[in-house]
């Protein structure tokens, strides 16, 4: 069995080192934050990322913290929908890592949101080239921060192997784009895709833990979300629940928040489908909050009733 931590480690980082605290020794960040969070307030602005959904935002307490935050749901609920509108409207640099779709199906999905076309049309063949390009063009300049990073083809770590220090890995992009922004965020669609293109010889519970602990760890270097679409286990693919993740217990127990989407019905005459978001684990609030939300599949979109 090949030891995953000789395959691939965090960077050394003096700020991130293990370190005892006093009290006192904190009142110099507490002053820092309290001064950021009351401008914040007074700006009316977020501290950070949110997920542009309002009711949403206030319930999970504000920004989402730095950390692992997992998106579980059923199969066709919109998880992907949802994990790309808010990668796209978070309002800060943003790595959207793709595993399962190709680049080109994600960009047609988020013009399909932004400029409200079906997305069938998108793909139909019926628009004009010049119409297409103009769609096309709409939606990059209403995400200029998101860079899709394709790992449809091979994996990508966390960071860079210590047998390939110069490869390209989810840390030092994330660093090169986030130039001076102090916020941004990373999206893993979906974990269990992620962490299978780097399972080596381990098991599934193995690998799935490795890349849970470097998921963390990514988080905490660079003080940023990382949200990640989660498989259900067979058990919980109905009914859900906050150990529905399957594979491992770590998914639920790493998590700063678990959201759950489940379709409440088929989709009505507008080709809205109603959904039940589900705060299942929430440790910047309070958890066990369900918000309706509709999503027109069509045009990839939530929204709040």
């Amino acid at each position: 069995m090949t030891d995953c931590a000789t395959i691939e480690r965090p960077p050394s980082a003096d700020t991130r080192a293990p370190r005892a605290y006093r009290l006192g020794d904190l009142l110099d960040d507490w002053d820092a934050y309290a001064t950021e969070a009351h401008e914040a307030w007074l700006g009316n602005r977020p501290r950070g990322i949110t997920t542009g959904l309002d009711r949403v935002d206030h319930e999970l307490g504000g920004p989402l913290q730095p950390g692992l935050h997992y998106i579980q749901g059923g199969p066709g609920v919109g998880k992907t929908a949802f994990a790309l509108q808010v990668a796209c409207q978070c309002g800060s640099p943003a790595i959207y890592v793709t595993c399962e779709m190709t680049p080109l199906e994600l960009f047609r999905r988020i013009t399909a949101r932004v400029t409200g076309t079906y997305l069938g049309r998108l793909k139909s063949g019926e628009l004009a080239p010049d119409q297409a390009r103009t769609l096309a063009r709409q939606a990059v300049a209403a995400c200029p921060n998101l860079v899709v990073l394709d790992c449809t083809r091979g994996h990508i770590p966390a960071f860079a192997p210590a047998i390939n220090p110069d490869a390209l890995n989810l840390y030092d992009l994330a660093n090169m784009i986030r130039g001076d922004s102090p916020h941004m965020l990373v999206a893993i669609d979906s974990l269990h895709s992620w962490a299978d293109r780097a399972r080596f010889e381990m098991t599934e519970y193995e690998y799935l833990n490795a890349a849970i602990g470097t998921l963390t760890s990514l988080a905490s270097m660079l003080t940023c979300p990382v949200i990640a679409i989660v498989e259900r286990n067979r058990q919980s693919m109905d009914r859900g629940g906050l150990s529905g993740g399957a594979g491992t217990r770590k998914i639920e127990y790493s998590a700063e928040t678990v959201l759950e989407l489940d379709a409440q019905e088929r989709p009505d005459a507008h080709g809205e489908a109603p959904v039940s978001l589900r705060i299942s684990k929430n440790r910047g609030g309070l958890a066990g909050q369900s918000i309706e939300l509709r999503f027109h599949g069509a045009l990839q979109r939530y929204r709040e009733v």
